[in-house]
């Protein structure tokens, strides 16, 4: 029987999230609310999230209107798969601070992820209409009309955040993004591997990179780039699912049940961790529990054909 499987998802980059900056902007912060959120920040680095998002909630109930501190607990709810919070914490961002374009464009990614299509637009429009040469932004909203189908328009966007480059001070997983989302491959593939060296204990970059192999067909290597990943944020589900993904490349069945159904457990809206789940039991002759997980992946996303298909093959 012939399945078929879906295309990972990478961990897009939430922009100033990996490593976040204090904003130069309309508000300086300091005194109580600024000590709690470099806490926050150095629990952040050290991949203490349960302790980061604690001390940012912390600098919130001091100030209200802290902005970043708002914009950084978005992005720890966002990397384990909480989309809806996520978006919460960023609107909240904007909301105190109006011309925060980082805030949008994270907003938008956070809308898109949640299938919100023309709010996420609106967004992520809204951060580049702040900063129309921020190569972020216009290659974020690039992204997003790709996703739309509307390939033309996010082209000319493409062409104007090549021009732009990367913004001053941006980490080589931050170039790596850009130029992955700009077509630039060998460049990304360049900039992800300094990361490596750079950042050792950075998951995003090894999320992304092992995206571009798994997509090569070099399955063996990231596997080994996913489950490093995993090991570094152990709530992340896109870790999981797509260490699922390297698995059911490689034909190890069994591996990759495991990891889908890890997956699933941490997010259990997710379409990719559900429909390589099934293809996982499937192969492994487990009938009933392949379409138990294709039935729940068609719940999420009716319209979606490969699991169609697969549940057809099964009758």
């Amino acid at each position: 029987m012939n399945w078929f499987p879906p295309v990972p998802l990478a961990l897009m980059l939430l922009v100033c999230s990996a490593s976040p900056s204090v904003a130069q902007g309309l508000f300086d912060f300091g005194g109580e609310a600024g000590e709690l959120f470099s806490k926050g920040r150095a629990a952040q680095d050290a991949g203490d999230k349960k302790a980061a998002a604690q001390f940012y909630k912390q600098a919130i109930d001091v100030d209200p209107k802290y902005y970043q501190a708002h914009n950084n607990l978005g992005y720890l709810y966002a990397s384990v798969g909480h989309h809806e919070r996520a978006a919460e914490c960023y609107r909240a961002a904007v909301e105190a601070h109006p011309e925060y374009v980082d805030g949008y464009a994270n907003l938008g990614n956070a809308l898109l992820e949640l299938g919100r299509h023309e709010e996420a637009l609106a967004a992520l429009g809204k951060a580049v209409d702040l900063d129309t040469g921020s190569a972020v932004a216009l290659t974020n909203l690039a992204a997003a009309l790709k996703r739309a189908g509307e390939t033309e328009r996010a082209d000319a966007l493409l062409a104007k955040a090549r021009e732009a480059g990367a913004p001053d001070g941006a980490g080589d997983a931050d170039r790596g993004w850009l130029l992955q989302q700009q077509g630039d491959l060998a460049g990304a593939e360049r900039a992800y591997r300094a990361a490596l060296r750079s950042q050792p204990g950075a998951a995003m970059p090894r999320l992304n990179l092992g995206l571009m192999l798994a997509q090569r067909g070099e399955f063996e290597e990231a596997e080994g780039l996913f489950a490093r990943a995993a090991e570094l944020e152990p709530d992340n589900p896109l870790a999981h699912v797509n260490l699922g993904y390297a698995r059911l490349g490689q034909q190890k069945w069994s591996e990759a049940e495991a990891a889908c159904a890890r997956a699933v457990e941490l997010d259990p809206r997710s379409v990719l961790g559900w429909t390589n789940l099934g293809l996982a039991r499937a192969n492994q002759g487990k009938t009933a529990g392949a379409r138990d997980a294709w039935q729940r992946a068609q719940a999420l996303d009716p319209s979606n054909e490969t699991v169609k298909q697969n549940l057809a093959n099964l009758r």
